[in-house]
């Protein structure tokens, strides 16, 4: 949740001139448009402004939060949209991470997605809110929050509104300075109108003792104070009764087609289709011995080229891959964004994923999210059946769009591209050296046999291939896992 950049990061990694920008905003803004530009996108800010401060300290004062907190590129798509016809980004250093020049449009969301949670806390709670988040996200909730989950260019005003419209569960993180913020009352009053309208469910957290307004009080809170695990694991317990992992299907095995939407979900920050694996046995390897997991959540497909550029906008100093990138604009080749990344080493994997929140899955769970419970060959089945994926045989020589053999190569719970197109990195050592990691899938680069769900590749983690990519995993764990 919520990446950030220190100042002299970002300052040096995405050649920003903030000298230019500073100068920009003193000359097109008053103070009360600029009063008006913090309140819009910059709530935090703005609630920070002490009343004797001059222009010159409030525009300090914008700005150093932009650096401190990574969000020049979010300053850049404000300007833009408030200066349209003044404002040139090119002018002001903004080339290698250029925001859109047109305004951006932001449609309203289809469906509210029952599992996440829309989580509400002031700015001055905001480290606290942010560990919460990363629990409830690794647990399988995806997270909306402040200001992580504004997208650049977008007022504070429509990103809230687009939150409460997404999420099914709403959690209220309660302090004395939770209680007063207008935008927290804001919040949780419509929360509780959608919470009758049986559209959300609310549960308020404790953080600090409070005085809690009269409505709010017929709410049962959970108790954080002095007790952050045993606090979380009942917000969890509460959050499986509202959104509860659904059941299974008849038969998972037949067809190969997805699950119903119920058990599937967005991840926020990369924007991967994340498909559920029920917890129980299964199948595995080539001696089908029974193994049991408990449940996870693993990427629809491969992580693409569009995903990963996600994580390198975040990360300027990364390196770019060196196939099918323009390294000097840090994107992708026309045509290859639903591609899967290749020339990534299993480092990269491992930082994208940390990044992300997730992790890469084990042997295990990659083989059992390819070839299902009942121990099959392929993930459509024990016999192999041609263009049913992209490897040797197909002459394709090359990866192909994630999907392109979907539904038809699909595994029984929906995973598109398991085997063929390309290896993908695991989080298991292997047996041939120590620090050895294992791939599987098999890839275009290589025959039928290599694709088969129990087919084994080692490499050394700092390899990188241009047949080899990855997924991610989100897997459920006990309150508190993380370090803090």
């Amino acid at each position: 949740m919520g990446y950030r950049l220190c100042a002299a990061e970002m300052s040096a990694m995405t050649n920003f001139d903030t000298a230019k920008l500073r100068q920009f905003i003193q000359n097109h803004f008053s103070v009360d448009d600029l009063n008006g530009l913090m309140a819009d996108y910059f709530r935090s800010v703005y609630e920070d402004i002490a009343p004797a401060m001059s222009k010159q300290q409030r525009v300090t004062l914008l700005l150093d939060h932009c650096l401190h907190h990574g969000r020049l590129p979010d300053l850049v798509a404000a300007l833009q949209r408030e200066r349209p016809t003044l404002f040139d980004p090119a002018e002001y250093g903004v080339v290698r991470n250029p925001v859109p020049v047109s305004v951006p449009a932001f449609p309203q969301p289809v469906q509210r997605n029952p599992r996440q949670v829309f989580l509400s806390h002031a700015h001055q709670d905001a480290a606290e809110a942010r560990r919460l988040a990363d629990d409830l996200e690794a647990s399988g909730y995806p997270v909306w929050m402040t200001p992580d989950s504004i997208r650049p260019g977008e007022k504070w005003a429509e990103a809230i509104n687009r939150g409460l419209e997404e999420s099914g569960q709403f959690v209220l993180l309660l302090s004395p300075h939770a209680v007063v913020s207008k935008w927290v009352q804001t919040e949780t009053n419509i929360a509780i109108e959608l919470n009758h309208e049986d559209e959300m469910t609310l549960y308020p957290l404790l953080l600090q003792a409070c005085q809690v307004p009269t409505l709010w009080r017929v709410y049962q809170h959970i108790p954080l104070r002095g007790g952050y695990e045993q606090g979380l694991s009942k917000l969890l317990e509460a959050l499986e009764l509202a959104a509860p992992d659904f059941t299974e299907p008849d038969s998972p095995q037949t067809g190969g087609n997805p699950l119903p939407d119920v058990n599937q979900w967005i991840h926020p920050k990369t924007g991967l289709v994340m498909l559920r694996i029920p917890a129980g046995e299964f199948l595995y390897g080539d001696e089908k011995e029974t193994v049991y997991l408990d449940e996870f959540w693993i990427a629809k497909t491969p992580v693409t080229n569009a995903a990963y550029k996600r994580f390198l906008d975040a990360n300027p100093s990364y390196n770019v891959p060196a196939y099918n990138w323009d390294k000097q604009r840090r994107t992708y080749s026309e045509g290859k964004a639903d591609h899967p990344v290749v020339l990534v080493s299993w480092h990269d994997a491992k930082a994208y994923a940390a990044w992300a929140g997730m992790e890469l899955p084990t042997e295990q769970q990659w083989e059992k999210a390819a070839r299902g419970t009942d121990g099959w060959f392929y993930p459509w089945g024990d016999k192999w059946q041609d263009n049913y994926c992209n490897t040797k045989e197909t002459g394709i020589k090359t990866t192909t769009p994630v999907g392109q053999f979907s539904p038809q190569g699909n595994s029984p719970y929906g995973c598109v591209d398991m085997v063929g197109n390309v290896w993908e990195w695991t989080d298991s050592p292997s047996q041939v050296g120590k620090e050895w990691r294992v791939l599987r899938g098999g890839s275009f680069y290589h025959f039928a046999d290599s694709a088969r769900a129990a087919s084994r590749y080692s490499n050394v983690p700092y390899n990188r291939a241009h047949y080899s990519g990855f997924r991610v995993v989100v897997v459920r764990r006990s309150p508190s896992h993380l370090d803090h």
